[in-house]
């Protein structure tokens, strides 16, 4: 008797601490790997609205009744990027060219045994589009911030 009481006691504990432990399972590897295929789709530039809309979360979709193929997916058009952190559920990156900078964060989730990006949601800029960042801080720096060295 002594020893089921230990055992529940030990199943309840493992339990409730894996409860909240969904976001740490998330392989930092496979998000840094999603990340670096979206940012390459960015980079090339080829139909990248479209071809981003597989990364998209389908959970996220249904949640906000959203028809992914009646939207276009918000890009930029950078020259580089770098990942520069990857925890958590989130993978933060910087994108680039000659005379800008901007630092995106994405949020991950996985379904069905596949990492998809949570947007932050339609686009301010324009009700045709979805941004896939969950964050985005423009311009972190610029031209002048460069030439300063």
């Amino acid at each position: 008797m002594k020893y089921l009481r230990y055992s529940a006691l030990f199943f309840a504990l493992i339990f409730a601490v894996n409860i909240n432990t969904i976001a740490d399972d998330l392989n930092k590897k496979k998000m840094e790997q999603v990340t670096k295929e979206i940012l390459d789709q960015m980079v090339k530039g080829d139909n990248a609205s479209e071809k981003l809309r597989k990364y998209i979360s389908e959970d996220w979709l249904e949640g906000k009744r959203l028809n992914v193929k009646k939207y276009l997916i918000n890009n930029y058009s950078p020259e580089n990027y770098e990942i520069v952190f990857t925890g958590g559920d989130i993978c933060v990156a910087t994108i680039g060219g000659k005379s800008w900078k901007h630092l995106l964060v994405f949020k991950f989730t996985e379904e069905y045994g596949k990492y998809k990006v949570i947007p932050k949601g339609i686009s301010e800029a324009s009700s045709e589009y979805i941004d896939p960042w969950n964050y985005v801080k423009d311009y972190i720096c610029s031209y002048d911030d460069n030439n300063e060295k």
